[in-house]
């Protein structure tokens, strides 16, 4: 009887131990994938102003305009790298154009932008008027696109 309860006390013990040993990795296993790792998005800036008097009129501060996208796509679970010259459906697209009206040498002159956003199929167009010397994107609600769902791409 000693010898069967003995057997019995460990065999409880070696249950107990792996019960436990199961439950610490699998608390640790959910821990490692509670918040996923931000998907890298390759993002671009054209100045698409054709005329040259709108360009020096209503220049285009780009290290600003990468400031506010970053800053706007931070919660989207992308991040976001900049390429001066990526092309294609999965780079967030930004061009931007301006016009000054009514004209360059006015007192009154204001820079009408138009931003067009694409992303994977996605398209948003986006107007401000501003100072000559302000951001186009300082008075555009540039919400982030709703694009697929972040997914890794294992090209």
């Amino acid at each position: 009887m000693q010898v069967f309860q003995s057997d019995w006390v460990r065999a409880l013990g070696v249950l107990t131990v792996t019960i436990l040993g199961a439950a610490a990795i699998l608390s640790a296993s959910g821990e490692t994938h509670a918040e996923p790792e931000p998907v890298p998005v390759i993002y671009s800036i054209l100045n698409m102003t054709e005329r040259m008097a709108d360009r020096h009129a209503c220049p285009l501060d780009l290290v600003h305009a990468r400031e506010l996208i970053e800053t706007r796509y931070a919660a989207t679970g992308y991040r976001l790298e900049f390429s001066p010259l990526a092309d294609g459906p999965d780079v967030l697209l930004h061009e931007f154009a301006a016009t000054v009206s009514p004209e360059p040498d006015a007192s009154t002159a204001a820079c009408a932008w138009t931003v067009i956003v694409s992303f994977q199929g996605a398209t948003a167009t986006y107007q401000s008027t501003v100072a000559p010397s302000s951001t186009p994107l300082e008075r555009v609600n540039l919400t982030p696109l709703p694009a697929a769902s972040p997914a890794t791409d294992t090209r």
